[in-house]
């Protein structure tokens, strides 16, 4: 079988059995996040993931200076962290590019990295440089520390509620623009060329217990992670969907590498987290015991879409 007719989430379930069982230290391992965690001997917690950038694929010189596809690099590794509630300490960059490129382009790519990183808190202390026959791809592996538990994906359990903050749609509306050589809305253009990973609401967040993850895929896609990980389904409702400025439900529902984050917990948990947080806590739809993920109308019948977010293998 390939992993095109296997699928991101199945080949990921393969992968289990070749890596370190969560247990002990190890409190968040493979299958149960998109981030790893596990307790410091000093007690601390630490966390830790790592994302991968392809060219043609997640950015395009098209459409990104050499400054914000470095920028993105980073803000999209830091999002794993963000949906943990922990603050960002060191990270470690591998960067490959044909031996051709010119070296100010690959400079203004660091640039763009030490931009981001200084606006988060982040400090790159290396990494490795490779030459590639071509595509280009930057990797990020970035730690951070948590303050308070780190609540992960295999946690959430039916009867919960769903939530999301901000509002959804503008970084998929920005890169079908920019694509096309359309104006971008503002909102859309901060979203696509400078995302903020909600480092600041993540640690909010997760004092209030809440398991989050980041909408990098999509929101369908991100709860099809959390029906994988903790076996519970959920139930979206598409007219509660916070939407970005020109954004429909639908597009907002598959609109990938958002910069906002989903929670799930129980309900009175998400409106006491509301009433405090530094921004719209929208909720969206609850989780259910049937291991399926469906979104409903008006009316609460469900809906047949066209789309389900972006799997790196389909």
């Amino acid at each position: 079988m390939t992993l095109r007719e296997l699928g991101e989430l199945e080949f990921i379930r393969s992968l289990i059995p070749y890596l370190a069982a969560a247990g002990g230290d190890l409190l968040i391992g493979p299958g149960q996040d998109d981030a790893a965690a596990w307790r410091e001997p000093d007690g601390s917690l630490t966390v830790a993931t790592c994302d991968t950038a392809v060219e043609g694929i997640h950015f395009d010189f098209s459409w990104l200076t050499p400054q914000e596809v470095g920028w993105r690099a980073v803000a999209l590794a830091l999002w794993d962290l963000a949906a943990k509630g922990a603050r960002p300490t060191f990270g470690l960059v591998s960067f490959s590019a044909p031996a051709e490129w010119e070296q100010l382009r690959a400079l203004e790519i660091y640039e763009g990295m030490a931009q981001a990183a200084g606006r988060t808190g982040l400090r790159l202390a290396g990494g490795d440089t490779t030459s590639s026959p071509g595509p280009a791809s930057l990797t990020v592996a970035a730690l951070g520390r948590a303050e308070d538990q780190v609540v992960p994906r295999s946690a959430a359990r039916p009867g919960w509620s769903v939530a999301v903050t901000g509002r959804l749609g503008a970084a998929a509306a920005g890169l079908r623009a920019a694509r096309a050589g359309d104006p971008l809305d503002p909102a859309w253009e901060q979203a696509l060329r400078r995302p903020l990973p909600r480092l600041a609401e993540g640690r909010h967040l997760s004092r209030w217990a809440l398991a989050c993850g980041d909408i990098s895929d999509g929101l369908l896609r991100e709860m099809d992670k959390f029906r994988a990980a903790s076996g519970a389904g959920c139930e979206l409702m598409l007219e509660a969907l916070p939407l970005a400025p020109g954004v429909t439900a639908e597009a907002a529902l598959v609109s990938g590498e958002e910069v906002e984050l989903v929670c799930v917990g129980p309900e009175v948990s998400l409106r006491s987290a509301a009433a405090e947080l530094g921004c719209e806590l929208t909720i969206v739809g609850r989780l259910t015991a049937e291991a399926e993920v469906v979104v409903k109308d008006s009316a609460g019948k469900p809906l047949e879409l066209a789309e389900r977010g972006y799997d790196h293998f389909a």
